[in-house]
């Protein structure tokens, strides 16, 4: 017979014959191992046929999912309340500090009243000197012991009178400073001597019961949205909180094409501060999906991702798929079959068309699997 020996960086065409456990020369040609034309190397594909790759594959029941459109914003308030003075004044005591909880009506500063007590006192004297004067004179007028024209001087009398409590009642209320809303005391900008005109700020209140999220959605997904719809925010921690869509802009923004889409969070203790980034899933329809291992991915010759599995007859295909729903630790896809058996292990070492052995999952590969 004839084999190829390399002899110094050259081919050998040699015919041997074996007798017993000797080898004899007969005859031999030498051949450049650059040659192609002469002699080729054994093919990859003569080799790879007497190996049959092997592979852990299972079969896993799909389930339906909501695919889910995840977005990036973050966290604001409902509102920001900035509380001013309605009253010149002087600040002679501070009910309230920063980053307490208060509720609509609480005390957070009160102002020096001076004379307003007393000028109180006064005008509510004189509506009641008012009162008094025009039903006098709405009895005499009965009697037709008084003129028409006296009644309208004592009601103008009495209107005014009452103006003028109503102002210093007015005034006297302000100087009180309350919080117009439940929320957090955020900022506080005087202390106690202060003198503060009328229409300083004084206070600024965070109403963070709901917490707002703000996210922009692409054209061609906002129809899938409705006012109402439930959604999932994450946190940077990890923690997860319900959301509902309470708001959908109705123009899109003309340099993104999106749409600005407005989520609220339950924060009836307001301890989830503003400020914070967060991950939203908005859901929309849902479908049929396989929940898979992000390490079960392969890509395909022009780097479409998809998965590997395992026909009838142990053969490898390869299907691309659509990712539905995605966390840090699992995948949701569609398109694969219903009856696949995915390759769980082994996929890196397998091409589309290759003949496999498929294992229980339960047993180990070899090394370097």
């Amino acid at each position: 017979m004839q084999k190829l020996v390399n002899v110094n960086g050259s081919w050998l065409a040699a015919s041997v014959i074996a007798v017993g456990i000797g080898i004899f020369l007969l005859t031999a040609d030498v051949v450049n191992i650059n040659d192609t034309e002469k002699v080729s190397p054994p093919s990859r594909d003569s080799q790879e046929n007497t190996v049959i790759p092997v592979v852990q594959a299972s079969h896993f029941e799909q389930s339906p999912v909501n695919r889910t459109l995840t977005l990036y914003g973050t966290t604001e308030t409902d509102r920001t309340v900035t509380v001013s003075a309605e009253l010149a004044a002087r600040v002679i005591n501070i009910s309230a500090e920063r980053g307490q909880l208060m509720a609509a009506g609480d005390e957070i500063i009160r102002l020096r009243e001076g004379s307003l007590k007393a000028q109180l006192k006064s005008a509510e004297a004189r509506v009641r000197q008012a009162e008094q004067d025009y039903q006098s004179a709405l009895m005499l007028q009965k009697k037709k012991h008084i003129a028409d024209n006296q009644i309208t001087q004592l009601e103008a009398s009495l209107a005014e009178a009452l103006s003028q409590k109503e102002q210093l009642q007015t005034h006297w209320d302000n100087t009180l400073i309350k919080a117009p809303v439940s929320g957090i005391l955020n900022k506080r900008y005087v202390e106690v001597g202060d003198f503060i005109d009328k229409g300083k700020p004084v206070a600024e209140i965070l109403d963070l019961d709901p917490l707002v999220v703000h996210v922009d959605v692409p054209q061609n997904h906002i129809n899938y949205f409705t006012s109402g719809q439930k959604a999932v925010v994450q946190f940077l921690g990890g923690a997860t909180s319900k959301a509902t869509i309470r708001f959908i802009d109705r123009q899109a923004d003309p340099s993104t094409r999106t749409f600005s889409v407005e989520l609220t969070i339950p924060n009836p203790d307001m301890k989830i501060p503003a400020g914070l980034s967060v991950e939203a899933d908005l859901l929309m329809e849902a479908v049929m999906a396989l929940e898979i291992s992000p390490a079960w991915l392969a890509l395909s010759e022009e780097g479409e991702p998809g998965i590997k599995w395992v026909t009838m007859d142990n053969r490898v295909e390869f299907t691309p798929v659509d990712v539905v729903k995605s966390e840090s630790d699992r995948l949701w896809v569609t398109g694969i079959p219903e009856q696949a058996r995915v390759i769980t292990r082994g996929q890196g070492f397998v091409r589309s068309g290759d003949q496999v052995d498929v294992i229980n999952p339960d047993v180990a590969l070899v090394a370097g699997e």
